[in-house]
């Protein structure tokens, strides 16, 4: 099984289950496994804008994020939605991109809890950042 592969099937736990992937998601790694293979050596760094629902709120959602993303040397910020959704910005070269949301539902398919990426758009990098963290919007505090 090659590399894309494995990313969109999803990451296996035991008894064989498979996170499931959005259509967003779905396509959104495709795209940047496209990056990858046009640029093999030098893959430049990209900023996503990623909205996910599903069961993201009350489960450290934010805070898994924060940690994965920082391990993998991204930046960026995540924050919770009066709706219940998350936004994230999350910059980094496709490969670490790939590798995150992959750890990510990894992660929380260990609690039996998918999680869904309902929106993406690439934006305009932000230079100078060098760390990813967690952002509060005001009067929210889930």
């Amino acid at each position: 099984m090659g590399m894309f592969d494995r990313f969109v099937s999803g990451s296996r736990r035991g008894g064989g289950e498979q996170a499931r992937r959005s259509p967003v998601e779905l396509q959104l790694i495709e795209r940047l496994q496209n990056a990858i293979a046009e640029h093999p050596e030098n893959t430049p760094r990209l900023r996503l804008r990623l909205h996910f629902g599903g069961r993201v709120q009350g489960v450290g959602f934010r805070w898994t994020n924060q940690g994965l993303a920082r391990e993998r040397g991204l930046s960026g910020w995540v924050m919770n939605q009066s709706d219940g959704s998350v936004d994230m910005e999350i910059q980094g070269t496709p490969q670490q991109i790939v590798m995150h949301l992959d750890r990510l539902h990894a992660y929380y398919l260990g609690f039996n809890n998918n999680i869904w990426l309902e929106d993406e758009r690439e934006i305009s990098s932000v230079p100078d950042e060098r760390t990813f963290e967690v952002r509060f919007e005001t009067g929210l505090d889930l």
